[in-house]
Formats: C-alpha cells, structure tokens, sequence
C-alpha cells in the first residue's frame, strides 16, 4: 500500500511539474489552449505587458483583435502560424489582445478555438478606449486589428492587418535592432 501511494505521489508531482508556460514581457503565465489567460478591466494593470526593459533582447508581438472583426478574422491565421513558428524561440514572443467589450467576453474561448489560436491570449476590456488607445500608440486610430512589435525601448506599431511576410520582416527588422 505505501508503494502505492509512493507511486502515485510521483506521477501527481511530474504531471504538475510539466504545465506549459510562457512569458511575455516578463511575466510568466499558465497556458491552457484556446483559453483567455487573464482578463484586464484597466488599462494600467496591463501596460506592462507593452514595455521591455533597454537591456530586453526579446522581440515582442502584441496583437490586438475582436471577434466581431473581418479584418482580424483574415489576418489572425497569419498570426497563427508565426506564434507556431516562435513558440519554441526564447527571442521571440507572441502575445493576442482581445479587445471585445466585457458582455461580448463569451464569445472569445469559442473564437480561439475556431482560429486555432493556442498562444498566450489576455482580454482587455478596459471602456476607456482613447485612454488605451493613446497609451499603445498615440496614432493609432483604434482601427483593428493592430500589432505593436517592440524590443528593448524600440517599437513599430501598425493599426492595419499584416501578411504573413509582413510580419516576418518586423521581426527581422528588430533583430537589428
């Protein structure tokens, strides 16, 4: 009986020490896939997940997206497979921001899942949307979607979807940088 418990003890710890995470912009999340990792009601608690510091050689990729969008619908896949592409990549980071008003939120786990979206996804759902407009990118119209690329203090911001190339060429653009 105590091998037994021995045994089962083991298999509990190895099944909790093996959960998938990733970190973007130093914060470490669970990933479950096709689930919103963390629901942010204001855009300041978020806004450190836009930053990296001077010395940060990561390249971040932050996407932002609805699911009531056509536009966010035809590039998502693209982004898609660049989040497959890097998921392995220490260098590079994907994070998808859902920007669906709180009473649309339950239409976002069922989206993913039809988008085969499995990278990190958090929600933010702050009503103030100038203030977070303007904290993102003070030019950006609020037009979706929108993907801000940044590494270090550099950053590229574009309020347009993007091809697959497109977004390629950012990242290697960063690299240099």
């Amino acid at each position: 009986m105590q091998k037994i418990l021995y045994l089962l003890f083991m298999i509990l710890i190895s099944v909790s020490c093996n959960n998938n995470t990733q970190s973007i912009a130093g914060e470490e999340k669970k990933q479950k896939p096709y689930r919103v990792s963390k629901v942010y009601y204001e855009y300041e608690k978020m806004e450190h997940r836009l930053q990296a510091e001077e010395n940060d050689n990561t390249i971040y990729v932050v996407n932002f997206w609805a699911t009531w969008c056509v536009q966010c619908r035809k590039e998502l896949p693209e982004m898609v497979k660049l989040d497959e592409k890097y998921k392995k990549d220490n260098n590079v980071k994907i994070l998808f921001v859902n920007l669906d008003e709180e009473d649309r939120q339950r239409f976002v786990n069922p989206f993913l899942r039809k988008y085969n979206i499995r990278g990190e996804v958090i929600s933010l759902v702050d009503p103030d949307q100038e203030k977070w407009i303007n904290g993102i990118e003070k030019s950006w119209s609020g037009s979706l979607p929108g993907t801000l690329f940044f590494k270090g203090k550099h950053r590229k911001f574009y309020g347009y979807p993007l091809t697959y190339d497109e977004l390629e060429r950012n990242i290697d653009f960063m690299k240099n940088k």
